[in-house]
């Protein structure tokens, strides 16, 4: 597994939504903003049933994310593209998915310092794409009863869920994620339908050995 020395480095939260998701044998997936590719490796080890189409708009982290993949010989399962998220159509994926991952930017447009370096201002901030820009994407390339999930700071929960809906996707389970059993949640997992308004099922809450997350700042 490789990744930048400095720059953006995956947190925990990938591996949270890689571990969460429940691919059906021979499901299309697609993982918006890949990074250095660590949701399409962890989901092909556990469901190699399944074709992988990681999406990434920054060329130092696809070159990074094809090693890796080269490396653990996933070539035939796993595809790393180069694209602008916003401007992605089915036709780019082979066709509609079944399941859409995304661990998004989570600093809201206009809110908090950028940070400085490059790589981690576009896989934190808002800069190159809005939370409704990656949704809109989402719904162009699911299938008509695809799958949507999404890993987020609570904070952002009531306008994920709203937004959510707005765009033709009806919440269908929720996991609260805690780092300490006395603490309020820190982040969240959501699994949305495409075309569907399913009932809300809340998932039992994780709770992480852990005091904070490296590299978000949770």
């Amino acid at each position: 597994m490789y990744q930048p020395k400095t720059g953006y480095r995956f947190s925990i939260d990938p591996i949270l939504l890689a571990d969460h998701a429940d691919p059906l044998p021979g499901d299309r997936i697609a993982d918006l903003g890949t990074g250095c590719g660590i949701i399409p490796l962890l989901l092909s080890r556990k469901h190699p049933e399944t074709h992988i189409t990681g999406i990434e708009i920054q060329g130092a982290l696809v070159d990074i994310a094809n090693k890796n993949i080269q490396k653990n010989h996933l070539t035939d399962q796993v595809t790393i593209l180069l694209s602008d998220i916003r401007s992605l159509v089915p036709a780019d994926l082979g066709g509609p998915v079944d399941l859409v991952v995304t661990n998004p930017p989570y600093i809201k447009q206009g809110c908090g310092r950028i940070n400085p370096h490059p790589q981690k201002a576009i896989a934190r901030h808002e800069v190159e794409i809005t939370l409704d820009e990656l949704l809109d994407s989402a719904t162009k390339i699911l299938t008509f009863r695809g799958r949507f999930m999404i890993i987020f700071p609570m904070e952002r929960l009531n306008e994920v869920m709203e937004r959510t809906r707005h765009h033709g996707m009806g919440p269908f389970s929720l996991r609260f994620i805690h780092t300490h059993v006395n603490k309020p949640a820190k982040l969240f997992i959501l699994t949305a339908m495409h075309n569907r308004t399913p009932l809300l099922t809340i998932l039992p809450p994780l709770f992480l050995p852990l005091d904070t997350t490296p590299e978000t700042g949770y």
